[in-house]
């Protein structure tokens, strides 16, 4: 007979529109009201068992004539969508489904569309809890919205329905269609929208009777039990009386006290499990104090192991079970493999990529994949991948990327000695927009440097009566036309008597505005000219235009960067190209 474990459940959401209130109602604790500002600070998971769900749901299962299969849920209350991206398997999320919690006054906020950017890109299944129906003027709570949505007033069931599908016709722009769960013809086609309060509780029956419906219909092989043991380090802790321990979730198998456990990380380690450790039911495991003893546990499930030797395992790491120790020398070997064709080590080219564990550094590696990679590897960010870094001599490969990990104080201080960009994030999906924007915003500061060390395009007239010294500078007055004018930049300008016949005529040695040096004039500005080379009268005269002496390579740098100019400067460049190609056809091309 097959047997099917608990769907593990992740809610996600934006900051404030409820994620943790609506576990802690589901619960009927007090743990929200404990979080530092509403706010979740750590992970945990909470387990709620069968008979709970069909003690909160018997109206609806009767109704739906519904029979549950699975032994329950287990939720990971997590603070948003960073847990949901770094609790990894191999292959995707060890989350079954998701709650994704939206206020139905504020709708889909900027958090909502990076959980719904993550979902897709998991593809994994979630349910749209529409929280705060309770704040929707006169409405009346109970518990089960199905039963109370016909007591409410037509006013109230009015303004609901123009607030719920306002928020419903936001989903589509975000590649879903969404309807409220009864009306749902299809899940495979409609994301189902189940209206809630978490404040008193409404709404809760109906997101447990439909996430346990998706996970039947549409999980039903994934949610296979096994004996072979798998799951993954939540976090590392000291308990009194057991020295250190893990908290874990366990996604798949049956883990035993007394079993041979393979923890991996960048150097996986066989362990013995000592004790087996969980908190009373429909408690969360970071609020209970008191842990009691188990001799097994079931995946999908939240336990605490103690055991010898867990003083340098980290957070991330994954846990496989053996039956014996043969066994478990096997499966650090496969461990180890893992590892060895997960990590990258070239000497060419690429970015550094950092993960906590296997899993998302394949994760990591799939997501840069567009990209070449120099080294990718697990553990925390060190000088040694600095070092790789600076052995980059392109600068869009001199960064190091972290998923899910940290900097070590001494390569924090390298990189900033050497110039390395460090890229860090426990939101995959962030670390790829990251690093492309400093890349382009890198692109752009190396092109503005290009034009910035260039003769930049100007025309400027020499206003008569404004010659304050013949020669020897010459110093005019000019009015820019067009472009931006510098010291340093040679002119040129058109002979009058004879169109097409170009002459050189000196180099600009300083620009006064109002008596004071100035490193630029713009156009519009009018301004004092000190030019060495021509005199007034011979080489230029009054009335004259003059134009920046632009080379070739100049000209062909100044179009490759020609988004970076100013539409004035482009109106110069381009008369200054026509000038010059009078005298010489092909100049510039």
């Amino acid at each position: 007979m097959t047997v099917l474990r608990q769907p593990i459940v992740a809610v996600l959401g934006h900051v404030d529109h409820g994620k943790t209130s609506i576990l802690d109602s589901i619960r009927q604790t007090t743990i929200a009201s404990k979080e530092a500002g509403g706010i979740t600070q750590a992970i945990g998971t909470t387990e709620i068992p069968l008979e709970t769900i069909e003690n909160s749901c018997g109206s609806l299962l009767s109704r739906f004539r519904f029979k549950i299969n699975v032994p329950g849920l287990l939720f990971i209350d997590t603070p948003g969508h960073e847990a949901f991206t770094t609790l990894r398997r191999r292959g995707g999320s060890i989350a079954d489904l998701a709650i994704l919690v939206v206020d139905i006054n504020e709708g889909i906020m900027p958090q909502t569309k990076e959980s719904i950017e993550i979902l897709k890109s998991e593809k994994t299944p979630f349910v749209v809890a529409v929280n705060k129906i309770d704040r929707i003027d006169g409405w009346k709570s109970g518990a089960c919205f199905l039963e109370n949505f016909p007591a409410q007033k037509d006013e109230v069931k009015g303004e609901f329905e123009k607030k719920f599908y306002m928020l419903m016709e936001q989903f589509p722009q975000h590649g879903f269609s969404a309807d409220r769960y009864d009306r749902v013809q299809d899940f495979r086609k409609t994301v189902a929208a189940v209206p809630v309060s978490a404040k008193n509780g409404e709404g809760i029956p109906d997101l447990l009777v439909t996430l346990i419906g998706l996970a039947q219909q549409f999980l039903k092989d994934r949610l296979v039990l096994t004996e072979k043991c798998e799951g993954m380090i939540l976090e590392v802790r000291d308990l009194a009386g057991h020295g250190k321990t893990v908290d874990a979730v366990i996604y798949d198998g049956i883990l035993k006290k007394n079993d041979i456990i393979v923890i991996g990380g960048k150097s996986p380690k066989i362990a013995k499990i000592r004790a087996l450790l969980v908190p009373e039911k429909l408690r969360d495991m970071r609020a209970e104090k008191r842990f009691r003893p188990i001799d097994s546990i079931s995946a999908a499930a939240g336990v605490k192991i103690s055991s010898p030797g867990l003083d340098d395992v980290s957070a991330g790491s994954y846990i496989r079970s053996g039956k014996d120790l043969e066994e478990a020398e096997g499966i650090l070997e496969e461990m180890e493999k893992e590892v060895e064709t997960t990590e990258v080590h070239e000497e060419k080219e690429g970015l550094i990529l950092k993960a906590d564990n296997v899993g998302s550094l394949e994760a990591l590696k799939n997501v840069f994949r567009n990209y070449p990679v120099r080294e990718a590897s697990i553990g925390a960010m060190g000088r040694k991948d600095i070092m790789s870094a600076d052995a980059n001599a392109e600068f869009a490969n001199r960064v190091v990327i972290g998923f899910n990990t940290r900097m070590t104080d001494e390569a924090e201080k390298f990189a900033a000695d050497k110039r390395i960009k460090v890229l860090c994030s426990d939101i995959i999906y962030r670390l790829i927009e990251d690093y492309e924007k400093w890349n382009e915003l890198e692109k752009e500061g190396v092109r503005r440097r290009e034009v910035e060390d260039i003769s930049r395009p100007c025309k400027m007239r020499i206003l008569p009566g404004c010659t304050f010294r013949a020669s020897n500078p010459a110093i005019v007055g000019c009015e820019i036309l067009a472009g931006v004018s510098r010291p340093g930049f040679r002119l040129f300008k058109e002979l009058s008597d004879f169109p097409g016949a170009l002459r050189e005529c000196g180099e600009i040695k300083q620009i006064q505005s109002q008596g004071e040096n100035i490193s630029e004039a713009k156009a519009g500005d009018k301004v004092a000219i000190s030019i060495m080379g021509p005199a007034v009268g011979r080489q230029i005269n009054e009335g004259d235009m003059l134009y920046t002496d632009i080379s070739p390579d100049e000209y062909r740098n100044l179009i490759k960067n020609e988004k970076l100019l100013s539409g004035s400067e482009i109106q110069a460049l381009n008369e200054i190209r026509e000038l010059k190609r009078k005298q010489e056809p092909k100049w510039g091309l």
